[in-house]
């Protein structure tokens, strides 16, 4: 069922048919519809205007984009960082970048989308990757490119990454995409470069999405100075152009905001993990708001309950039924406590 709105949801989903206890998207840290914010946002918005639509190449440029890319390679721990309009527009840029001669491309298991190409090869499980990649590597042709999700809601990567360690890391360039890492994970919230990094791989490229947990509509390249540096000379980089400079410092500022709403969230996780009934069988990780379940009965008694949380079929019409429960900083401890004790009910019911 789908719900057409006017105004964008909080922890409510409220339109002309419903009023809803809503625990779905990707507002992590509630910072779309966060108040001092869009203050920031606004004021910024007055100095900066609403876009910049001109090329990073053009011989007018405004600071504030290597100041951002200076701010976040700091705070995540890279050498350099590149920004682009979209998530979608940082992996398809390092995938059309990786897709010349000398290279073979390999997707790990729940690859996004945006970090696949015609020329990728796309595995179901972990074993076949490994497989494939120590054959590839034993015949010494091209640079081995892998690709992965660092949050890909199966559990098999972070926080842990077991499956990653067990792969010759060593001799592959690592691509990331930590769209759902971004805003949440690390001291600092700056995703999972830092983690990454610890599994020793040949090259770390950390990409993502800035515009779930962090509101930003902003797309992150993190790596090298050398490799930044290259994606910064392509023709899909001088094509494009970039994001609105007022959402770029608002983040800068907004770092005290920021770190309220990770604790929020935190604390909501925690509130959940305590109350909800261990009959209810999800997948989640460690730090991470989002809880996967595969029970569209339960999906069903919640919304009767007046409570909706994600449920829909992704990336396409015909791919599995993507069903989770989304904590957000926005929910507050009646939120929480009204969620589980429905939960906890189906599962009591006779």
């Amino acid at each position: 069922m789908n719900h057409y709105l006017d105004k964008a949801p909080t922890s409510r989903l409220i339109n002309e048919d419903h009023d809803l206890l809503y625990f779905g998207g990707t507002s992590y840290l509630g910072l779309q519809t966060n108040h001092k914010f869009q203050e920031l946002l606004i004021r910024n918005i007055h100095d900066l205007g609403t876009n910049w639509g001109a090329s990073r190449k053009s011989n007018i440029r405004l600071s504030v984009y290597e100041n951002f890319e200076l701010y976040i390679s700091q705070k995540a721990g890279s050498e350099a960082a590149l920004c682009v309009s979209s998530g979608y527009m940082a992996g398809q840029m390092l995938t059309r970048y990786f897709s010349g001669s000398g290279y073979e491309l390999f997707c790990a298991p729940n690859t996004h989308p945006a970090l696949i190409r015609e020329k990728s090869r796309l595995f179901q499980n972990y074993k076949e990757l490994e497989m494939s990649l120590r054959k590839s590597l034993a015949s010494d042709r091209n640079q081995i490119v892998l690709f992965l999700d660092t949050v890909d809601f199966s559990g098999a990567n972070y926080p842990d990454f077991e499956a990653i360690k067990k792969l010759p890391l060593k001799d592959v360039v690592l691509v990331a995409d930590d769209s759902h890492g971004f805003g949440l994970i690390g001291d600092d919230g700056y995703g999972s470069y830092s983690l990454l990094k610890e599994l020793q791989v040949k090259e770390l490229i950390v990409c993502g999405s800035l515009g779930k947990a962090l509101a930003t509509p902003c797309g992150a390249i993190l790596g090298k100075e050398g490799r930044i540096s290259q994606l910064q000379e392509i023709d899909f980089f001088a094509g494009g152009s970039p994001p609105s400079p007022a959402a770029l410092k608002t983040l800068i500022e907004a770092e005290e905001i920021c770190d309220i709403q990770r604790q929020n969230v935190r604390r909501n996780i925690q509130s959940f993990l305590e109350s909800v009934t261990a009959e209810f069988e999800m997948i989640s990780m460690a730090g991470h708001p989002v809880f996967g379940y595969n029970n569209e009965c339960l999906t069903d008694y919640l919304f009767q309950k007046e409570i909706l949380t994600t449920n829909f079929r992704y990336p396409l019409k015909t791919s599995p039924l993507v069903s989770k429960i989304v904590l957000n900083a926005e929910h507050t401890p009646k939120d929480i406590l009204e969620l589980t004790e429905a939960i906890n009910s189906y599962f009591q019911k006779p």
